[in-house]
């Protein structure tokens, strides 16, 4: 692509499983010295799983990693920095007690001729640094005490740092503003010459201006590059890539089905979190599925844990069946009959090693006590009714939750509010890492729910899943609502444009 450019790392036809997942089909990938790659791909399309096998994150179950014409295998990170590769991931690994230079050197600190650290030194060369970056950020500062876009700075310092020769930059612009962006760019460019960059970005515009070629990723394949110094910047040719259409508006759902939608159940206004949900206002019907689309990282997560109490808003304001209510904490949520089946059933949505009944009735407890003794007869009907309706596979109600499958597991999840009849369910991408049978079952039963007249906002990080379900489709983009979209003619590509955010999708349906 490039002749007079070596390449220093080459990723040849890498297939990554976990379990019986697989995350990566065929992933190619090259890195050339002094240019940036722009690393695209629609949520689960496999580019970050790549990266974190470069990184030595991961292992690849096949293919080879070739670095400046060797191959090489990275069991770990510090393999991975031995050979001069760095990234700056989204998630930020800055120690918040530590100042800011502490940080910046952590590990590679400036050293005496005895072996000590130089502590004068290393905050002279840190501070040096930080200063083609900021001049307002103080490497005496803690990093604590920074704000967002400084924590990402500083973030990226510690990376340059190193002197790596490859660096991937996983959506370093997310909490910077453009004046920000803008500088960040320019030493970008300052640097680049030394090292080859990956950029993953879902802006654009961003990588259209800081790019040299793209890469895309699709549902775990490359499918494609673009040399922007022999090709045109064009959207509808990367849109086709990474949704795999080369009609870029074309109906993916025919059947519309005339549907009961009743009165609203839940009108929201002007909902803000600083640095995360900006002037959020939507309405959800009785029997309606609504569901929320956009590039990972949006807004949708934090969206449901707004709705669900978990997340303090401001000067929001919450109307339930047209009477306004404070939504304060879970409880409040509760009360009302909005329930959350949470993103990380692991964590958030199971006791691991307790049973499936006693996960199952749980949300029970308060319902089914008499004069403080639980009312076993009432768990144990409960209990077996769901796991028929839900058709988990297990030996018995007694098994533990940490023996079954995901897809069993997260039926628990679910299941557990049945009992309750939920007014409102909210569904923080259910179906992720279930296989096919599995993910079936689930949406019948949220379907089911929904003609009962239960409402239901689903974040999905498949926007096939969106489309198949849900009557309607909100489109979120850096913390707001970008589009509300009707679902009778929708497609990956309507929805991965919008995602996006580029500026011709307004007239594009």
């Amino acid at each position: 692509m490039f002749s007079h450019s070596p390449v220093l790392l080459e990723a040849q036809n890498i297939e990554k499983k976990f379990g019986g997942v697989k995350a990566l089909s065929d992933g190619n990938l090259k890195i050339y010295k002094g240019k940036i790659c722009g690393l695209l791909g629609a949520n689960g399309s496999g580019k970050s799983t790549i990266s974190k096998i470069i990184t030595g994150i991961h292992t690849p179950s096949k293919g080879n990693i070739i670095y400046k014409g060797e191959k090489i295998v990275l069991q770990n990170p510090i393999q991975a920095a031995e050979k001069n590769i760095a990234m700056v991931h989204q998630h930020l690994s800055l120690i918040p007690e530590l100042t800011v230079w502490q940080n910046i050197c952590l590990g590679v600190e400036q050293r005496s001729k005895g072996g000590f650290l130089d502590k004068s030194e290393s905050y002279k060369s840190s501070a040096e640094m930080l200063r083609q970056f900021s001049a307002s950020i103080k490497p005496e500062s803690k990093v604590c005490n920074l704000s967002p876009a400084e924590k990402q700075i500083v973030e990226i310092v510690k990376s340059l740092y190193k002197k790596p020769e490859i660096l991937i930059l996983d959506e370093p612009t997310a909490a910077l503003e453009q004046k920000e962006v803008s500088l960040l760019f320019d030493v970008i460019r300052s640097f680049k010459e030394d090292l080859g960059i990956i950029f993953i970005s879902h802006r654009m515009q961003e990588v259209f201006e800081i790019c040299d070629y793209v890469t895309i990723f699709r549902n775990g394949w490359s499918v494609g590059d673009i040399n922007f110094s022999a090709e045109e910047k064009n959207e509808d040719k990367i849109i086709s890539l990474m949704t795999g259409h080369d009609q870029k508006y074309s109906e993916n759902r025919t059947d519309c089905p005339d549907k009961t939608i009743g009165s609203i159940q839940l009108e929201v206004k002007n909902l803000n979190i600083p640095k995360k949900l900006k002037h959020i206002n939507l309405q959800i019907r009785k029997g309606e599925i609504l569901g929320i689309s956009g590039l990972q990282g949006q807004g949708q997560e934090e969206l449901l844990l707004a709705l669900s109490g978990y997340l303090r808003t401001k000067d929001s304001l919450f109307y339930f069946e047209s009477q306004q209510k404070q939504i304060k904490h879970p409880k409040d949520a509760l009360k009302n009959g909005i329930v959350l089946v949470p993103g990380d059933r692991n964590l958030e949505g199971l006791f691991m090693e307790h049973s499936i009944e006693e996960n199952l009735i749980f949300p029970q407890f308060s319902v089914n006590m008499m004069k403080g003794i639980l009312n076993k007869k009432a768990i144990n009907n409960q209990s077996e009714k769901v796991m028929k309706k839900l058709s988990v596979a297990a030996r018995d109600k007694k098994q533990k939750v940490s023996e079954l499958s995901g897809g069993n597991q997260q039926k628990i999840v679910l299941g557990k509010w049945l009992a309750h009849t939920p007014s409102v369910l909210l569904l923080s991408d259910p179906a992720k890492g279930v296989d096919v049978p599995a993910k079936e079952e689930l949406y019948k039963v949220v379907q089911e729910l929904a003609e009962t007249g239960t409402a239901v906002i689903l974040y999905a990080s498949d926007n096939h899943e969106l489309i198949e379900i849900c009557d309607r489709i909100l489109v979120m983009f850096e913390g707001q609502i970008v589009q509300d979209l009707q679902n009778d003619c929708l497609s990956d590509e309507i929805l991965v444009t919008h995602g996006l955010h580029l500026k011709e999708c307004e007239d594009a349906i």
